[in-house]
């Protein structure tokens, strides 16, 4: 069975980056637990296919959150990385739900809205620094294009796509990043635009088509001389716990602890991956023991 897989290599002699991302299962795992409707699934999985190709450059336990604030009807998307490969993420509307477009496809750019991406790296100094750029489009793939040049200073290539069919299942989701190093050449760029201007469909339904990572890259670089550096597994996979959220809850304070004490049970809710944990009456206790007044 085909895993979700990130690839790292060159092109045109090492004259440039690319990154390409399989992340099929990763965002259907997303929409098994959040329960989305498809253009929902579609503006997640974006999202966190882009989030797990900018992180890739990242090193040890250094993460990469994106954010969607904008004004559309999902009421923002979040998503956090790191360069493990493990990605999780939210919308805060999960059940939108829009027409199509006239092409056929799904109304991303609709869903999102107006507003800015902000974009966090957490460094493993502890330091986070954070940019934030007006989105241009809302479909995602362009605005982290925009930031990139803007905030960075990186030229980029950017595709994302979510597949997902009239089940709701998700059939191919996967991303590719290609950015010039120095010593590229005007040719090597419009060498780059040219292959992108020949895929003829989409990244996701080439991904829904590929049997394995090496017929997807082989189908995006076409002719262009390419090298592998380096293999990554992807998966959903948030760090939320039982013992996370007890520290959570010892921070509200004896009085805040006593009203869930009366309630019987307390009951806490992950954003990031909708898990739901359960506390009772004597674990309430043990909490309250251990919170200030």
């Amino acid at each position: 069975m085909q895993q979700d897989e990130l690839w790292i290599g060159t092109m045109l002699k090492g004259r440039a980056r690319w990154v390409v991302a399989r992340t099929t299962d990763t965002v259907e795992e997303a929409h098994r637990r959040h329960g989305m409707s498809p253009v929902a699934t579609a503006a997640l999985g974006r999202l966190m296919t882009g989030t797990l190709i900018l992180a890739s450059s990242l090193k040890g336990e250094e993460s990469i959150t994106l954010r969607l604030l904008a004004d559309g009807p999902l009421d923002g998307v979040v998503a956090v990385g790191n360069p493990q490969g493990e990605v999780r993420g939210y919308v805060g509307e999960p059940l939108v739900d829009l027409p199509l477009k006239a092409s056929g496809k799904l109304d991303v750019a609709t869903a999102v809205g107006s507003g800015e991406l902000a974009v966090s790296r957490s460094l493993q100094n502890g330091e986070v620094y954070t940019g934030m750029v007006p989105l241009v489009s809302g479909e995602i793939a362009e605005d982290l294009v925009h930031y990139l040049l803007t905030s960075e200073q990186i030229p980029s290539a950017l595709l994302l796509g979510v597949l997902v069919e009239k089940d709701y299942h998700v059939a191919g989701a996967g991303g590719l990043l290609i950015q010039p190093l120095p010593g590229a050449t005007e040719e090597d760029i419009q060498a780059i635009e040219s292959r992108l201007g020949q895929l003829g469909v989409g990244i996701s339904e080439l991904v829904a088509q590929s049997g394995n990572m090496e017929e997807l890259i082989g189908s995006l670089m076409g002719q262009i001389p390419y090298h592998v550096l380096e293999r990554r597994v992807a998966k959903f996979s948030c760090s939320c716990s039982k013992s996370r959220l007890t520290d959570t809850l010892v921070s509200l304070g004896k009085k805040e602890i006593a009203d869930l004490i009366s309630d019987g049970k307390a009951e806490m809710v992950c954003h990031f991956c909708n898990e739901h944990y359960l506390f009772n009456v004597e674990e309430l206790q043990q909490i309250s023991d251990q919170a200030e007044m």
